[in-house]
């Protein structure tokens, strides 16, 4: 096997390698296979029209929808791996889950699971593009809905 075939078949196995000289080293890449996955969580109201700045790099998205006013009241994140699920408090009692069911190239499938006090409010399964975001718009909240941005990185 030369040089390159054993760089193209290293590379498409997920690994790093350095050759050096005649020796070949492997290991394992840095970022193996988890997806880093970032949750919002964004008030949209139609009592003013006001963004909040934190909110800047995707409030072209939250426009589309029909409120004029969003604020953030969360922002968490986690990395997980393939089936890796992580659960995240947001306001009013409220819990999100997140699991990673698989990811390829260019996407991640991702099970959303909202829960409220009286149990399922949301439960979804989405593919999410690498290095993008998916929005769940979701449950009524102080006179307007609150809207779950998930970000998935890798």
């Amino acid at each position: 096997m030369n040089r390159r075939t054993l760089l193209s078949a290293v590379g498409s196995a997920g690994l790093a390698f350095a050759a050096l000289g005649p020796r070949v080293v492997l290991a394992k890449a840095a970022s193996g296979t988890k997806v880093n996955i970032r949750l919002m969580v964004v008030h949209a109201t139609n009592e003013n029209g006001r963004v909040d700045k934190r909110l800047e790099r995707i409030a072209k998205h939250l426009k589309n929808l029909r409120y004029s006013g969003f604020s953030l009241l969360g922002d968490h994140s986690a990395q997980l791996a393939q089936k890796g699920k992580q659960t995240f408090s947001i306001t009013s009692g409220r819990k999100v889950s997140v699991t990673v069911l698989s990811r390829d190239d260019k996407r991640a499938r991702v099970r959303v699971e909202v829960h409220g006090k009286k149990g399922k409010l949301v439960d979804t399964t989405v593919g999410i593009r690498r290095n993008s975001f998916f929005m769940v718009a979701g449950p009524k909240y102080k006179g307007g809905i609150l809207i779950l941005p998930i970000f998935a990185r890798y």
